[in-house]
């Protein structure tokens, strides 16, 4: 499907971006849709992403994802943002729209199936995240749909609120200081490269879930030492996958089909076997 003078590109913008398995996904996505478009990850220092979108534009891109660590500066390079995006505060989807490149969002969309459709959450669940970037941000929007009681940790205090505050604008309680979470979700990039999450979040129980936004082939510290414990856990895929699901719309028009994007992720992450 790859090759000719006709194939689009999709691209991926992010730094790092080798561990992405969003490559993989896209290609798989475009084979059964019958697509003709090529996926690719760059890695593009931030100093450079400006020159990066505009050469989305240069090249006629069918569209694009953002990721780490550009989810928030790169609103301020498009055409118009969506009000998805404007709602979290974040894009990582840019698709075009009558010729204007738009900043979207489809991470919170796909994050509130992962808490519904596979792990259960319910309205009032109490549920502690930990950051305050674009996936922090992005969790708080789909937690806040839910009618979750939220708190936010962050190492600064003044973004852990900012990330609270949007939760409890989009519905979320607030969950006190003194009440134990039942759900710890992970929304750094803590644990790519093997990082343990700050010592308290390292000591779950068994009545408690571990949520990694993290994905990657072998499970981070922070699912590592709940599973430990006994608690229950779950990494970054399910989101990877909805969310991904949601963006390839976006460009083309075209759901994808989830079965078929969940074998090319298995595939990616653990192999042949996978």
């Amino acid at each position: 499907m790859t090759g000719r003078a006709s194939t689009r590109l999709l691209a991926l913008l992010g730094h790092p971006v080798d561990h992405s398995a969003s490559p993989a996904l896209h290609h798989a996505a475009c084979e059964a849709t019958g697509i003709d478009a090529t996926y690719l990850a760059f890695d593009v220092a931030p100093s450079r992403l400006a020159a990066a979108v505009e050469g989305l534009r240069a090249l006629g891109a069918l569209g694009a994802n953002v990721t780490v660590p550009h989810k928030q500066a790169v609103l301020d390079l498009v055409d118009a943002v969506t009000d998805e995006a404007h709602a979290v505060g974040a894009a990582n989807t840019l698709c075009w729209d009558d010729g204007r490149l738009l900043a979207d969002n489809t991470d919170a969309t796909g994050l509130l199936e992962v808490l519904t459709d596979d792990l259960g959450l319910q309205a009032q669940t109490a549920v502690e995240v930990v950051g305050a970037g674009g996936a922090a941000r992005a969790a708080a929007v789909a937690l806040g749909r839910l009618g979750a009681r939220v708190r936010v940790w962050a190492r600064r205090r003044e973004r852990a609120e900012e990330v609270q505050a949007l939760a409890l604008a989009h519905g979320a309680q607030a969950l006190e200081a003194r009440e134990r979470p039942e759900v710890v979700v992970n929304a750094t990039p803590l644990g790519l490269a093997d990082e343990p999450l700050p010592e308290p979040f390292m000591a779950l129980t068994p009545d408690q879930t571990a949520l990694d936004l993290v994905y990657r082939p072998e499970p981070t510290p922070f699912l590592r030492a709940a599973a430990r414990a006994g608690a229950r856990t779950a990494d970054g895929r399910g989101m990877l996958l909805a969310q991904a699901a949601h963006a390839f719309e976006r460009w083309t028009g075209l759901a994808p089909p989830r079965p078929v994007l969940a074998a090319a992720l298995a595939r990616a992450l653990d192999g042949p076997g996978g």
